[in-house]
């Protein structure tokens, strides 16, 4: 049951995250959305998950959640979802874009991060990594930053005279160079970092996911290299206001302003996290 005192704490972060509410809320997976990518979709799992899965002889995301949805090609304009994100993802992000994307994925998983050692049966993450792009960029990768804010992250960050219980590792681009398509070799994972990988859980985070073949096929290259499961978080699943299939969900979720204790794992409202 929430006390009112939870519930004063609720209303306190609802209203410190009224900076990202242009985001939107995930439709919980059931009747309509596909389990996987959380897409309208006429079976448990959608028709492009399902060619990936295929694609990929089923080395794909044991688990996958998402934070927000993304509105794309938005009929009124850009939408600031998509705006935030396109920005984030450029070269010179501006610090605001930056800002409320590591704002969404410290919040949002530190909220319900029960709810994903919930979904996982209490299993814990080895090692954490995130999906690389081709693109080179001076400094850290922007998605680096992001997994260094996943509040698990944060946590197990070590005190003096102690070390990380959840290893951070980085995997890199394979030899295919070819985006949209669902093929392990896209990623490769170096010699030095397999025995992070081998025999392990591992954490693989990402910005956006549009057609999911990217997370999907650096799982397929984790697996491969001998992970026992992986977990897809993604800060966003980008929806499209120019795909008729997207159309009603998108007319759904938009018209609410986002509430980071709406489940990412089940379908439910959450409460304040304890201790």
């Amino acid at each position: 049951m929430v006390t009112d005192q939870s519930e004063e704490s609720r209303d306190s972060i609802r209203i410190g995250l009224s900076r990202i509410s242009y985001f939107h809320n995930v439709a919980p997976a059931g009747p309509g959305i596909c389990t996987v990518c959380r897409q309208p979709s006429r079976s448990e799992m959608c028709d492009r998950c399902t060619s990936t899965r295929d694609a990929l002889d089923g080395l794909t995301c044991d688990y996958t959640f998402f934070m927000s949805y993304t509105d794309g090609w938005n009929p009124s304009g850009r939408s600031q979802s998509a705006q935030t994100m396109r920005l984030y993802k450029s070269s010179q992000p501006p610090a605001r874009s930056v800002t409320d994307v590591h704002l969404l994925t410290n919040i949002v998983t530190w909220i319900h991060d029960g709810c994903i050692r919930d979904t996982e049966l209490g299993k814990e993450w080895d090692t954490a990594t995130y999906v690389p792009s081709r693109t080179q960029r001076a400094g850290h990768h922007p998605v680096s930053k992001v997994t260094t804010n996943v509040a698990r992250l944060v946590g197990d960050e070590p005190s003096e005279n102690s070390a990380r219980r959840i290893s951070r590792k980085r995997i890199q681009v394979g030899g295919c160079d070819a985006p949209r398509i669902a093929a392990a070799d896209r990623f490769a994972v170096p010699d030095r970092v397999r025995p992070s990988i081998e025999g392990k859980r591992v954490l693989l985070v990402d910005d956006m996911w549009t057609t999911g073949t990217s997370m999907q096929s650096a799982a397929a290259a984790l697996k491969l290299a001998g992970a026992t499961s992986v977990t897809g978080l993604c800060v966003s699943r980008w929806l499209a206001w120019n795909w008729e299939p997207h159309v009603p969900l998108l007319e759904k979720v938009t018209k609410q302003a986002y509430d980071p204790f709406s489940c990412i794992a089940f379908d439910r409202c959450c409460d304040v996290p304890r201790g």
